[in-house]
Order: structure tokens, then C-alpha cells, then sequence
């Protein structure tokens, strides 16, 4: 390939890979990111055409016209980096079709490594980890040609004739980048090697550089993700439509032992309902207390917890665009740690815990900014036998707010719910026989619909088919016309677990609805109406899972150790490598290094998530170098890439270097191949002249404007003398 395209190849993909990182965002319109992709795909074959004088004067109105364009629309909207960004695509798209001198090139990379910058901006996601490496070594080959360019560039135009007649100079110019020798296979791989040592050094040096500063990904923040039903206003019918969605909201790891699937994780609870919509009115907050283990206490407690008592629960809550800062925790949640120290450059001060009136907790912060939280958790719920012997002696302000039902309800929802009731002794009877009801008499589905006029009737006395908020409404509706308090909880059911990052993924899927009931004494139990059959047909049984896991896991090892690495991470890490040290005697452990040492600092790395992902992807990006290298030099038999290698000349001077080399001649660096010739023939008189005709065989098909025309046969008999005599040599 010549060097002038392999060099506009290089160029285009370089772009081509900062654009992906743009669209990858989803931040930006197809149209526009299609049309660059197509304008740099043109590039390396309408330069010429770019080159005219009335093509040039055009380009340039464009581009000052689309700068104007920018720059009203920024003014106007107040989206600055949206029209920066998208003017940064447009400049780089126009500059792509024009590609003549080194400095164009230049130009071209500096927008693409804005793409990149703004793409860190934009796209921190695992897409932007994953498309760094080939740009860095596509920018550093591309870097590498241009360099070639700009000095044949600068060779050209310094000779006299060249400064009297300018067009002679880019004629030259032409000529020489249109070689297809001046740059080899050694250079690129070269060039790659040293890319992907750059690379690597450079991840050495993030992970093990002190964070003193908040780094390149200071703010940690990236696009919320849009979950319905989770606000403080839920329409019914909202759920059916993520219930197939796959999207992680959540990975939820426990302290002691792994959370069994399916899990439950509870979030908020609605108490008000119209007929169609139910709300939270419950909104007043007020501050948890801390105890003294620095914990945010959900049950207002400030004693010491004893923690074998209690679930403990790790949970990586990704951002939720347009809802409350709900935590969720496995029912019933008791306290809350605050997020570790990777929220500490971001106001600590404004992420605080604060539980409403219902007791359903809320933490303050930006929304766009994922959080780890600890949740302490009491499984432990009142026997049967105490929920039976409750009563109906309800607290005022509980009777109250959560027997409410909406006006103008059709009849027969509570005639139904006596009936099913039927001669119930106790409000515990009462809802088993309105949650058994249910799960026997109604059918889980996802494509039923109930209308606008009174949705909950039509699903209990005519359809009866719907997804979990129906059961939920249903079950909440009929306890509260028999007089029971009674609430409709949101949150999350199902879940998979993870066997490559050791957690359980809850995805968009999950989001599922259920009832809690009140009983005077005991406090709020959990029912769930909804048949378990129909949220076992949620679990992924696809032959896809073990790469879903994988991915999954690598980008929830990506957000963790990249996007919010910080200074505790940092320690944490470097412990869990070291931390074997600190056994020993001495201020800094003993002294020397073993084996015993290689193989646990080995163990630790398999404990770190991202360690076999990012040592094997090391070893794949090195190893495909190194096996192609060695290829290509077993099959030349050792040297430098020749530009005519498949030349039967060259092959037939290839194998009469390796039989030389059995008979103890080798060419030496300072020898020409002529010299080893004159060489060859003093000591090896015999076979001086087949040597000297496959020497100059190989001169001609080296040198020459056009490799000449060889008979194969002819070369074979003179490899065939130089064996004999080389053999007769060697013969005791």
C-alpha cells in the first residue's frame, strides 16, 4: 500500500473512532453523525476533487456559515456544548473531504481529540473505555505518517527548482507518497507495539498515581436512566411499560454471604388514590438520626445495632433521571451508611438521609451521579399468630390516610371484596383470602388494557387479566373497603445473579409493585398478590447470559475502578495487593521478595473484578502482534520486510542466505549483498557463481522501476549448486 493511502486510511479511522464515541452518547442527532461518518469514509478519494479553487471557496462559506448557525442556536438555547460539539463534528467532516498537506492532517486530529475530550464528557460510559485504546494507536500511527509527510513535504519544497516553479515541488511531492516502499510492515507494528505500551504505562500510572486532585472524570456523572413508576405520581398501567426492558438499574452484593434470588427491594409507597393515578402525600421529610456507629437510622433509633441481627446489603444504585433519590433496601430497612468517600469532593455536606412520613427513606444529591450505599436490613417479620391477634385498634392518622378510595368507585368493587372476604375473623384472614383470591382468579399478562373510565373495576369484574400494579391495586382497594389500612409499595423483584462480578444484577424488568398491610402492634406486613409464576417467566434462561454477565460486569468494574476512582479506592486496591505485608515484623513488613509473594500477589489480583478482563485483554493485544511478527519472520527466514517479498527472486536469495548461514557465512550489517557475494566466492570457490547470479537477481528485482522477468527453473538449479557444493563442504 502506498504510503498516501495507508496514511489517509489511518487518518479516517482515527476519526471514524472519535465519532463513535459521540454517537455512542445517543446525545446527538443520527443525521448529523451519519453524514460525518459518511463525509470521512469519502475522504481518502475526494481530495483531488477538493482541491479545486470554486470547491475550496465554497467549503469555506459553508463552514463560516455553519459557525454563524452555532453560535445563534447556542445564544438562543443556552446549550453551548451541545452546538460546540455538533460545529466540532461538522468542522471535522468538511476537513476529512479535503486532505491535501501534512498540516490538514494536523487540523483534523486536533478536532478528532476534541471529539474524543467532549466524548469523556458526554459518553463516560464503557463504550468510551473500550474505543481508547484503537484510537491511541491509531492517532500515534497516524501522527507517525503525518510526520513522514510533513518531511518529504518540507524535502520537496527547500530544492532551488522547487522555490522558482511550485507546481514541480507538489509533483514530486505526489510521486514519493505514492511509494509503496517508504513505509513497511516493521514500521506499523512498531508503531503499534509502542501505542499499546504507551497505553498500558498510562493505566499503570491512573491506578497507581496518588488521587490527590477530582481527576479527568471529576463530576462522575452520566445520563440518568428514565425509570417509570417511581415518582411521587404513578399513573396506573405505568409498570407494563419496562417491564421488558433489560437495563441494570441496580447490583446488590451482601457483606456476609450472597442475596439468594429472587430479591426484593423495596422502595417507596403511595397511599392516595383517584381512580386512575396513585400519589404520595406523605412528602414531609424530616432527618434520620445517626447512632453511634455513624449510621442514618430509618427506625429512629440511636443505639448501637447488632449487626448479626440484621441483612447487610451493598447496593450500586445507578442514576435515576426524573425521580426522587429513593433507597432500596431488602424489607424491612432499619439503617443506611452513608456512600463511601467517592461522593467526598462532591459537597458531602448535601448528601444526607432524610424518611417522610410513611417511613420510606430519601437521600439528597445530584441525580446524575451513581451511589454505593450500605443497608441494613430486618428479614425478621411478626409470626402469624401475632398479625391474627392484632386487632382493629388503628392509630387515628393510620386509619385514616390509608383507607382512603377514590369517589364515585363502582359498587361492585366492594361487594366483591365482602364476598371474597367472605366470614374472615380477623384483618389477617381477611388479606389471605383477598391475596389467595387473587393469584387464583386473575391472569398475570402484559398486553391487557382497562380503559380510562375505572381501570380497577374493569380488571376485577370484567377482564381480570394485568400486570403486577393491577394485583397491587386490587388487593390495596378491596382491603381498604373492608376497612384495613393498607398501601401500594414500589421497587424491584427478581433479579439475576452475576457470577463474573459476584452480585445480583436488578434490571429495568424487575420494577415490580406490592401491597402492604398495617396491623396495630406488629406494624406494616408484606403481601404479594401477584401469581409467582409470572415473575419467574422474567428470569433470563438465554444461552446469552454468560456474555450479558461478562459485559455487565466489565461495565460495573469500569464505573467503579475508572469513572469514580478516587484516593479510598486507590488505598483499597493497593491493599488488597499488599495488604499481606503488613503481617509481618518490621514498620513495613519483612524484608525480600519470593515466589511465595508472585503467587499471592497473583491470588489477589483473580479477587480484583477488573483484573482478568484487563490482564487478558493485555495479553491478547500483545500476543497478536508478537504472533504475527514471528510468522511473517519464519516465512522470510529472518531480516527486514522486503517490498517485492513475494518475488521469486527475493525467495530464492532468502533460501540461499539460510543455507549459507548452515556453512557459517553470514552476511554482515556493514556488508552490501554484493560484498557477501565476493565474500562467499573467495572462501567457497565452487559455487561463486550460482551465488553471484541469485545476487544479482536479487539487485534487479530490488532496485529496478519494474521487477524483471525470472525463470523459476533457472533459479532453482542455481539453489540446487549452491546446496551441492555447500553440502561437499560440510561432507567429513
Amino acid at each position: 500500500m502506498t504510503l498516501d493511502r495507508l496514511h489517509r486510511l489511518a487518518t479516517a479511522l482515527t476519526i471514524g473512532v472519535g465519532l463513535v464515541v459521540l454517537w455512542m452518547s445517543g446525545e446527538f442527532p443520527p443525521g448529523l453523525m451519519a453524514g460525518a461518518a459518511a463525509a470521512v469514509a469519502a475522504g481518502p478519494w475526494t481530495w483531488r476533487f477538493a482541491e479545486r479553487r470554486a470547491v475550496v471557496r465554497v467549503t469555506n462559506v459553508v463552514v463560516l456559515g455553519g459557525g454563524v448557525l452555532a453560535i445563534w442556536a447556542a445564544l438562543d438555547t443556552g446549550n453551548y456544548l451541545f452546538y460546540a460539539i455538533s460545529y466540532a463534528v461538522a468542522l471535522a467532516a468538511v476537513r476529512s473531504l479535503g486532505l491535501r498537506r501534512a498540516g490538514d492532517f494536523m487540523q483534523a486530529y486536533v478536532l478528532s481529540f476534541l471529539h474524543v475530550v467532549a466524548g469523556a464528557v458526554v459518553n463516560p460510559g464503557l463504550s468510551f473505555g473500550v474505543a481508547m485504546l484503537p484510537y491511541v494507536v491509531l492517532l500515534t500511527v497516524s501522527l507517525m505518517l503525518t510526520h513522514v509527510r510533513r518531511g518529504i513535504e518540507e524535502h520537496a519544497g527547500t530544492r532551488r527548482e522547487a522555490r522558482q516553479r511550485p507546481a514541480d515541488a507538489d509533483d514530486r511531492v505526489r510521486a514519493a507518497v505514492a511509494r509503496r516502499d517508504l513505509v513497511r510492515p516493521g514500521f506499523l507494528w512498531v508503531t503499534t507495539g509502542v501505542s499499546v505500551a504507551v497505553f498500558l504505562f498510562s493505566l499503570v500510572f491512573f491506578f497507581a498515581f496518588p488521587r490527590l486532585g477530582l481527576g479527568f472524570f471529576a463530576q462522575r456523572t452520566r445520563l440518568g436512566i428514565t425509570m417509570s413508576g417511581f415518582s411521587d405520581e404513578v399513573r396506573l398501567g405505568e409498570f407494563g411499560t419496562i417491564v421488558e426492558d433489560p437495563e441494570v438499574v441496580m447490583r446488590v452484593r451482601a457483606r456476609f454471604g450472597g442475596p439468594a434470588t429472587p430479591i426484593r427491594m423495596r422502595g417507596q409507597s403511595l397511599d392516595h388514590y383517584d381512580g386512575h393515578t396513585w400519589r404520595k402525600t406523605t412528602t414531609r421529610r424530616r432527618e434520620l438520626p445517626t447512632d453511634g456507629d455513624g449510621r442514618a437510622r430509618a427506625d429512629f433509633q440511636v443505639r448501637r445495632m447488632e449487626v448479626p441481627d440484621v441483612q447487610v446489603q451493598e447496593v450500586y444504585l445507578e442514576p435515576m433521571s426524573g425521580t426522587p433519590r429513593v433507597l432500596f433496601g431488602i424489607p424491612h430497612p432499619v439503617a443506611f451508611e452513608r456512600p463511601s468517600g467517592t461522593l467526598a469532593a462532591l459537597r458531602p455536606e448535601h448528601w444526607r438521609f432524610y424518611a417522610d412520613g410513611a417511613g420510606d427513606v430519601a437521600m439528597t444529591g445530584p441525580e446524575s451521579v451513581s451511589i454505593i450505599y450500605p443497608v441494613f436490613s430486618d428479614p425478621r417479620t411478626a409470626n402469624a399468630e401475632a398479625q391474627r391477634a392484632a386487632g382493629r385498634k388503628y392509630p387515628g392518622d393510620v386509619f385514616d390516610l390509608y383507607t382512603q378510595l377514590p369517589a364515585g368507585m363502582d359498587p361492585g368493587v366492594p361487594a366483591l371484596a365482602s364476598q371474597v372476604a367472605g366470614k374472615a375473623d380477623t384483618p389477617y384472614d381477611a388479606a389471605w383470602a383477598i391475596h389467595a383470591w387473587l393469584r387464583a382468579n386473575a391472569t398475570y399478562s402484559l398486553d391487557s388494557s382497562h380503559g380510562d373510565t375505572d381501570p380497577l373495576a374493569h380488571f376485577l369484574l370484567t377482564d381480570r387479566a394485568g400486570h403486577c400494579e393491577y394485583f397491587a391495586s386490587a388487593m390495596v382497594v378491596m382491603l381498604r373497603a373492608l376497612g384495613i389500612p393498607a398501601r401500594i409499595v414500589t421497587g424491584f423483584y427478581g433479579g439475576e445473579e452475576n457470577q463474573e462480578g459476584r452480585y445480583v444484577a436488578v434490571r429495568k424488568q424487575d420494577a415490580h409493585s406490592w401491597v402492604e398491610v398495617y396491623f396495630p402492634g406488629v406494624g406494616w406486613a408484606t403481601f404479594d398478590p401477584t401469581p409467582a409464576l409470572a415473575l419467574d417467566m422474567r428470569v433470563n434462561d438465554s444461552w446469552l447470559k454468560g456474555l450479558t454477565d461478562a459485559i455487565d460486569s466489565l461495565k460495573f468494574s469500569w464505573y467503579r475502578w475508572v469513572i469514580e476512582y478516587d484516593l479510598e479506592k486507590q488505598v483499597e486496591f493497593v491493599t488488597s495487593l499488599l495488604g499481606w505485608k503488613r503481617d509481618g515484623g518490621g514498620a513495613f513488613g519483612p524484608v525480600g521478595f519470593g515466589w511465595d509473594d508472585i503467587r499471592e500477589i497473583r491470588n489477589r489480583l483473580k479477587q480484583v473484578p477488573w483484573a482478568r478482563f484487563a490482564l487478558g485483554g493485555a495479553a491478547v493485544l500483545l500476543g497478536i502482534p508478537l504472533a504475527v511478527w514471528a510468522f511473517r519472520r519464519r516465512r522470510r527466514g529472518g531480516g527486514r520486510a522486503h517490498p517485492r517479498g513475494s518475488d521469486p527472486a527475493v525467495r530464492a536469495y532468502r533460501r540461499m542466505l539460510r543455507a549459507l548461514a548452515r556453512a557459517g557465512f553470514r552476511r554482515r550489517p556493514s556488508e552490501t549483498q554484493v560484498e557477501f557475494a565476493a565474500r562467499v566466492a573467495a572462501g567457497l570457490p565452487a559455487i561463486a557463481e550460482p551465488v553471484e547470479r541469485l545476487t544479482w537477481a536479487w539487485v534487479a528485482a530490488t532496485y529496478a522501476e519494474a521487477a524483471p522477468v525470472v525463470d523459476p527453473a533457472h533459479l532453482e538449479r542455481m539453489l540446487e549448486a549452491v546446496s551441492a557444493g555447500i553440502a561437499r563442504r560440510l561432507r567429513p
